[in-house]
């Protein structure tokens, strides 16, 4: 994160000078997390927790800009949330720790040119292309994190933990006073991944069980781990192999949040 964080201020730095005519601006954001997949497969407003993030854009003129950003988004879901009577039973639940890395066109429906007294609050719609890293896992009675790969919860168990996602929304800012702007976004990712939950393809066969990954954690005994892998312990031999998902290929989340914006203003733009 560190690193992704300089990166973005060298650029603005090295890029914002007195004799351009463009606005930079530099940003952070603070959001609300809300996960759609396998688990909650139909509430776009499940909100469950929180992310943050910093951007940096260019402005071409007062309608149109491109922005690249760091977020770090938390997502976390259940099936004991959900009124379903199969998910509920199904019982799995997940934790995700999100980075994201995202390069998006942004649109304002009004000119909007920070610091002056016209054109101060506008409209926007946005859309992009991010790359994500995440790894989704679960805490034991104990309060030890463990990686959902290591428990071996699916019969194809392959995560892959870097996606593709597509992030689109709307927003709405207004300026202050001079450089400074605050505003609201609400933002959809959809990823091209089936992994964020942990829950792809099937159940797994319980000769799946992880006895040399369960033998450095006393706690993870095989009817805890099949407590977690089927709808209860007396039901694995029937759920062995089975459907564990929705069969849609794709997970996504949602973040609603507000930003805080620092715009350096060129002497020169004539906007």
């Amino acid at each position: 994160m560190k690193n992704v964080i300089y990166i973005l201020l060298a650029t603005v730095l090295q890029a914002v000078t007195p004799v351009r005519a463009q606005q930079w601006e530099i940003g952070a954001i603070a959001n609300g997390t809300a996960f759609m997949g396998d688990i909650n497969p139909s509430n776009p407003f499940y909100f469950q927790s929180l992310g943050a993030g910093l951007h940096v854009v260019r402005n071409f003129n007062a309608t149109w800009g491109i922005q690249a950003g760091y977020q770090f988004v938390h997502l976390h879901g259940s099936d004991l949330a959900s009124n379903d009577p199969y998910l509920h039973a199904r019982g799995q639940l997940f934790s995700n720790n999100v980075h994201e890395l995202s390069f998006r066109a942004n649109f304002n429906f009004f000119k909007f040119v920070a610091g002056r007294s016209l054109n101060r609050y506008t409209p926007y719609a946005f859309a992009g292309l991010a790359g994500i890293m995440h790894n989704p896992y679960v805490y034991s009675s104990n309060n030890t994190r463990h990686y959902l790969a290591d428990l071996q919860l699916q019969e194809d168990n392959e995560i892959r933990k870097f996606a593709l996602a597509i992030p689109f929304g709307v927003g709405f800012k207004y300026n202050i006073k001079g450089p400074w702007s605050v505003g609201a976004e609400l933002g959809y990712r959809t990823v091209f991944n089936d992994n964020l939950d942990n829950i792809a393809n099937n159940y797994p066969n319980r000769m799946q069980y992880p006895a040399a990954y369960a033998a450095r954690y006393p706690e993870i005994t095989r009817e805890w781990w099949e407590a977690v892998a089927y709808p209860g312990t007396e039901l694995a031999e029937t759920y062995e192999g089975k459907a564990r998902g929705n069969g849609r290929p794709n997970d996504g989340y949602l973040t609603a949040g507000v930003t805080v914006v620092f715009t350096f203003i060129s002497k020169q733009c004539t906007w």
